[in-house]
């Protein structure tokens, strides 16, 4: 299978919502919250929207302050001062008129205050801080005034499961597969629309299906593939 980055709808809600988070006016409430599941998408999305506008960063389990601001001073000036408060200052001075958003994954895994640096940053250069996670990111965030509040209702994206269509073109542009209506069903249904599980199916099937000498996959194909990988995994 090919690298490719499809549309999904999570990705075009995401993209509308960067866009607007990047218009937002300095001084009003314009962080975005982006939570889903592992494997549902996220993170590729991410890094494929961070090229065009702005910066993405990876949060490491039990990362220090100073290790985080300097982590993400290197990614925004290239450059990685010794103290926490010099990162932030330098992190400020190339942001501040710069509408440029920082993607940040795996926010879940931050220590509290390190969203509080990363609100300072937001509060004092207007540069979105994208916050993405799993499940309990809502939670944590919600724990702090503070933080929620810069989050409006249109900034908070779950990331759901993708549709059908999705998966027909991820296996068209990716494998190019052509899969039947039902074929895309019974995948869809066999993964529950998680990204990460879709993938997977479909490098079998992409086997399975040249081993057969065509491109064509029908639900049939699909089926005992699906029913093969559900049996590995018991």
């Amino acid at each position: 299978m090919k690298k490719v980055f499809i549309e999904t709808q999570n990705v075009q809600r995401l993209r509308r919502i960067i866009t607007s988070a990047l218009d937002t006016e300095k001084g009003r409430p314009g962080m975005v919250a982006v939570w889903g599941e592992a494997g549902s998408g996220k993170t590729i999305a991410a890094q494929a929207l961070y090229v065009n506008s702005g910066y993405y960063l990876r949060a490491m389990e039990g990362v220090t302050q100073c290790a985080f601001l300097q982590d993400l001073c290197y990614e925004v000036k290239g450059s990685r001062p010794r103290s926490a408060a010099a990162c932030k200052r330098e992190i400020i001075a190339a942001l501040d008129g710069e509408r440029q958003a920082i993607f940040v994954d795996e926010a879940d895994r931050l220590n509290f205050h390190r969203i509080e640096d990363l609100r300072d940053i937001y509060d004092m250069t207007g540069a979105p801080i994208v916050l993405i996670g799993e499940q309990g990111l809502p939670t944590l965030l919600e724990a702090r005034s503070r933080i929620i509040d810069r989050i409006p209702n249109e900034f908070r994206l779950p990331f759901a499961k993708i549709e059908p269509a999705d998966v027909a073109m991820y296996a068209l542009e990716a494998a190019s597969l052509s899969l039947t209506p039902e074929a895309c069903t019974v995948i869809h249904t066999a993964t529950r629309g998680n990204f990460r599980r879709v993938h997977n199916a479909l490098l079998s099937i992409e086997s399975a299906a040249r081993a057969a000498g065509t491109n064509e996959v029908d639900a049939a194909l699909a089926r005992t593939v699906c029913e093969q990988q559900k049996t590995r995994r018991k």
